[in-house]
């Protein structure tokens, strides 16, 4: 996958980051925390005045009759660099329009509330998708020296595919690694639908922060317990075997991957650097999972290595975020 980052006529990037720039290197960065304001700017999401504007008459192709399709609208922006209007998407008539500074300003109460601060916005697809990020104000701590940041992600779109959504996620600042086990249930998600308005969701938001936090004190929980009860080389294989099991009539190729992968598991379990002050625990073989998927299974074809790594690390529905989802709960529950 690449970036999807806007790029604009003047070659700017519709992306803006506080402190640390994003994996592909685009965009502002800020030396600090953002505003609301200060992010709109920064990641020229400001000024768009998305709207809806009624398709009118359509020409049948068998008739070459005019037909009104009063029921039709296009979602419609104005371009921050250029200033020219551009087609986002087509909704129907109930479809209401949600402005970047709405998402903003229904957010910001979360972070005046919260201690929140913003942490990065951008436009994806060319404007059909925005998104925002905050970092909740403290971190959780496993075994008081593995710090696990929480993050609240919101995702809006314009052209007419999706809801308002904000997920929490956690991450581990040491290799910007979203972490997602402890929030497989996608509990502390909540979504605003743009056939209804943002007006009278700030309970409900309030709510999934707490929940947020909530869900960020069980993964701390379970990875505390993770840490707290060894495993050996022995019973790191056994695992290791349950996760990645033999495919029914796999072939010699399927077989060959499967053993290069379970070698590189077991050298990072055993020897990896970044292992050394939890090894010989589950946490330990978390850990070693995550890292391979993350940094070490190989890339094929063409496509850049860092985009198809952050696609990995990032993508909530990609099959490596499974295996992680499905190596935490083996862990947690054997």
């Amino acid at each position: 996958m690449a970036h999807e980052i806007e790029i604009f006529a003047n070659g700017s990037a519709g992306f803006a980051a506080a402190g640390k720039p994003g994996w592909h290197g685009l965009g502002y960065t800020a030396p600090g925390p953002m505003t609301a304001e200060d992010l709109l700017s920064n990641a020229q999401l400001a000024g768009w005045n998305v709207r809806k504007v009624p398709v009118g008459q359509v020409t049948d192709p068998v008739t070459g009759q005019p037909v009104t399709t009063d029921e039709d609208f296009l979602v419609v922006r104005t371009n921050p660099v250029t200033g020219q209007p551009e087609r986002l998407g087509r909704v129907g008539k109930e479809y209401e329009v949600l402005q970047n500074e709405e998402v903003t300003a229904f957010l910001q109460t979360l972070v005046d509330e919260s201690g929140a601060v913003f942490d990065t916005g951008g436009s994806l697809n060319n404007g059909r998708r925005i998104f925002v990020t905050m970092r909740l104000p403290e971190p959780l701590m496993v075994g008081g020296f593995d710090q696990v940041d929480l993050y609240l992600a919101a995702f809006s779109r314009h052209d007419g595919w999706g809801s308002f959504v904000t997920v929490a996620t956690p991450v581990r600042v040491v290799c910007a690694n979203t972490e997602r086990a402890a929030l497989a249930n996608h509990a502390s998600k909540f979504t605003v639908r743009h056939t209804g308005r943002m007006a009278g969701r700030i309970a409900e938001a309030r709510d999934a922060l707490k929940l947020t936090w909530r869900h960020g004190e069980a993964f701390a929980a379970e990875a505390e317990k993770l840490l707290a009860t060894p495993m050996n080389f022995s019973e790191f294989r056994q695992f290791t075997n349950v996760l990645y099991p033999i495919p029914a009539g796999a072939k010699d190729l399927a077989r060959k991957n499967r053993e290069l992968t379970l070698r590189q598991l077991e050298h990072l379990f055993a020897h990896a650097p970044t292992q050394e002050p939890i090894r010989n625990t589950r946490w330990a073989a978390y850990n070693a999972v995550t890292e391979r998927l993350d940094h070490r299974s190989p890339v094929f074809g063409s496509r850049d290595v860092a985009a198809v790594r952050a696609e990995r690390a990032l993508l909530d529905d990609h099959e490596h975020a499974k295996i992680k989802t499905r190596a935490f709960r083996l862990l947690a529950t054997a």
